[in-house]
C-alpha cells in the first residue's frame, strides 16, 4: 500500500498524552499536518500553545472514546491516523473491564468511523505495547520476545479471575484484546487502507504534554521520578524494572510506520533492552550530584543485573523504520531535566 507524503493531514487520538503530544510534535516537525483529538477545550487549547509556530496544529473535542461515532468527525478529510488513545494504568483496577472496553471500544470505534467516514485514508497506526506481547507465565524469563509472541496468559486469566484479576494482567490484556480487535477487523473488511502497530514497553523521556502535579504522570515516569525525588532508598535497590524507550523514538516510529511502504501489515516493538533502577541512581549521580537522597547500591553491574530479565528485540524497527535509538544516559537526563521544571525535587 502507498506510504503518506509530508503535507498530508494526520489524526492523532489522545493528543494530550504522554506518548501522544510527542507524536504530535515528531509529524509536525516532518512536515505533516495535525489534527489532535483531546478531551477537553483546555487540553486543546494546552496544545495549541505548545505547537504555535511549529506547524499546522489543530485539536477536536472527544470527550469519550468509548461512545458509537464518537470519531466521526475527527476522521473526515485525513489522510492517516495514529490512534495513541487508550488507559494506562495497573494499581487500584476493581474491574478489568474498566480498561479492556475503553482500549477494544476505542480502537473498533475510530476503525468503524473511518470505514462510514473517509474509507480513503490511506493506513492507520495504533499504539500497542509489548504488553500484547508478553507471556508472564507460560515464557518464563530470560526469553528474548519477537514481534511473532502474543501474550498467552493475560486473557485467560482475567476469563477466570474477573474482578479478583491483577492489576497487571488486566491491563495486559486489555492491549492485547485491543491490538488483535485491530488485525481482525483489517483481516475481516474490505479495506482500501491497511495499518501497522507500534509495541513500546516502558515509555521514559522528556515530559511536554500537560502535567501539573506528579501524581498525574504517566505510569512509566511517575516510576522514575519516585528515584528522581528521593523517595527510593538502598532497600530498593536494584529495583529491577523491565525494559524501556525514549519517548522521541515511539513518536518517531509511528511517524516511519505512516510514511515508509514496507511498514504495512507489520507489527514493531521498539525497545532498547532491560534496566534496572540501580541504572537510574548511576546516571542521576553522575549527571545530578545535587539531588539529595538518591541511593548508591552497587554502581556499574548493569549487566550483572539485567541477565536474567526478558528481552524485547527492537532491531525490527531499526531495520524497517530507520530508528536510532536514543541512548539511556541521554534519555534519564531528558527526563530529569524536564520533571526538575514542573516539580520540587
Amino acid at each position: 500500500m502507498p506510504a503518506i507524503k509530508p503535507g498530508s493531514l494526520v489524526l492523532v487520538t489522545g493528543a494530550s498524552g504522554f506518548i501522544a503530544a510527542q507524536t504530535v510534535r515528531a509529524f509536525l516537525e516532518a512536515g505533516y499536518r495535525v489534527r489532535g483529538t483531546v478531551r477537553s477545550t483546555a487540553k486543546g487549547e494546552y496544545l495549541a500553545k505548545l505547537f504555535a509556530g511549529k506547524g499546522d496544529f489543530e485539536y477536536v473535542l472527544v470527550e469519550d472514546i468509548t461512545k458509537d461515532g464518537v470519531f466521526d468527525e475527527a476522521v473526515k478529510g485525513v489522510d492517516a491516523v495514529a490512534h495513541t488513545a487508550s488507559p494506562f494504568y495497573t494499581s487500584n483496577v476493581k474491574d478489568p473491564q474498566e480498561l479492556i472496553g475503553p482500549a477494544v471500544k476505542g480502537t473498533t470505534g475510530v476503525l468503524k468511523s473511518i470505514q462510514k467516514h473517509n474509507p480513503n485514508v490511506q493506513r492507520v497506526v495504533i499504539t500497542s505495547s509489548v504488553a500484547a506481547v508478553m507471556s508472564t507465565d507460560s515464557k518464563p524469563a530470560p526469553y528474548i520476545y519477537t514481534e511473532k509472541d502474543w501474550n498467552e496468559d493475560s486473557i485467560p486469566h482475567v476469563e477466570k479471575n474477573g474482578l479478583e484479576s491483577n492489576g497487571g494482567e488486566s491491563y495486559r490484556a486489555s492491549k492485547t484484546l485491543a491490538e488483535q480487535a485491530f488485525w481482525k477487523f483489517i483481516e475481516d473488511e474490505k479495506l482500501s487502507w491497511d495499518g501497522a502497530t507500534i509495541n513500546p514497553p516502558l515509555v521514559l523521556g522528556e515530559v511536554i504534554h500537560e502535567c501539573d502535579s506528579p501524581e498525574k504522570l504517566n505510569t512509566s515516569v511517575e516510576l522514575f521520578y519516585q528515584w528522581a525525588a528521593g523517595k527510593k532508598s538502598e532497600s530498593d535497590l536494584p529495583g529491577k524494572a523491565g525494559n524501556w524507550i525514549n519517548v522521541k523514538d515511539v513518536a518517531l516510529a509511528h511517524v516511519r510506520a505512516l510514511d515508509v511502504p514496507e511498514a504495512s501489515g507489520q507489527r514493531f516493538i521498539t525497545s532498547q533492552g532491560p534496566f534496572a533502577g540501580q541504572d537510574y541512581c548511576d546516571v542521576l549521580h553522575k549527571r545530578f550530584p545535587d539531588l539529595p537522597n538518591i541511593p548508591v547500591g552497587k554502581p556499574n553491574t548493569h549487566d550483572e543485573l539485567i541477565k536474567d530479565m526478558n528481552v524485547f528485540d527492537g532491531s525490527k524497527a531499526t531495520k524497517v523504520l530507520g530508528i536510532k535509538y536514543i541512548p539511556f544516559e541521554e534519555t534519564v537526563v531528558e527526563m530529569a531535566d524536564s520533571l526538575k521544571k514542573r516539580f520540587t525535587f
